[in-house]
């Protein structure tokens, strides 16, 4: 009796973690107002700032077709990052980092007003030449109301589907020497390690530190 009460509890939670999907409620959106498809594959090199403060933006923002509130969150999976670090502020949150991997509830969930526009203020902070790519799964939440000194402020509940999902690509260029990036394509892997350090073979799956032929050193994970 015991095993089924855990068996049905567990399948309980199955179907509470599987979300349906919901490619209408938001709308991506590029920084010319133009509507991004689910599943785009978008490129991005030109860069902001200069030294320190240099950044290459995506310029795009998440729309609400809807006339109503809707909590919004997004999981970024962050396959690739040559160098320096990455940076989202959305939907209220900013968050840097320079870890390599899935990284489920990036920011906490918020609100988008009904009809509103919010910016994801997505960019990649390099420190030299290289490319950045992640994936941005963008997700529709419930909306709670809870109050505060009497007053009932909206908050972003429970996950209820899952909306559009786009990858971006981070180039950043050398104007002197364009040719050299398109080098490691052609560059040879001369030692894996693991995250730990610890150096690994040919076969290795999961995320790997790289050091090629070309002099570069690479973060990215081998499925």
């Amino acid at each position: 009796m015991k095993r089924v009460f855990i068996s049905a509890i567990a399948a309980l939670l199955c179907i509470g973690a599987s979300a349906q999907s919901d490619l209408t409620t938001f709308q991506v959106v590029d920084k010319n107002g133009n509507a991004v498809a689910d599943g785009a594959t978008l490129e991005f090199s030109e860069t902001e700032g200069s030294g320190s403060d240099l950044m290459i933006p995506t310029g795009l923002s998440v729309k609400n077709t809807t006339g109503t509130d809707q909590g919004v969150g997004i999981d970024i999976n962050l396959s690739r990052l040559d160098n320096g670090e990455f940076s989202c502020c959305f939907p209220d949150n900013c968050k840097r980092t320079n870890e390599v991997g899935e990284h489920i509830d990036f920011n906490a969930a918020g609100i988008l007003e009904a009809n509103g526009t919010k910016p994801i203020q997505t960019e990649w902070i390099p420190q030299t030449y290289g490319k950045c790519t992640a994936t941005l799964q963008f997700k529709v939440h419930s909306v709670v109301e809870k109050e505060l000194f009497g007053v009932k402020i909206p908050e972003a509940g429970e996950l209820k589907a899952y909306a559009q999902k786009i990858t971006v690509n981070f180039e950043y260029k050398d104007p002197a020497g364009i040719n050299d990036l398109s080098s490691d394509n052609n560059a040879k892997v001369v030692s894996r390690y693991n995250a730990n350090g610890t150096r690994v073979s040919s076969d290795f799956k999961g995320l790997a530190i790289e050091k090629l032929s070309n002099g570069k050193t690479i973060k990215r994970i081998i499925k």
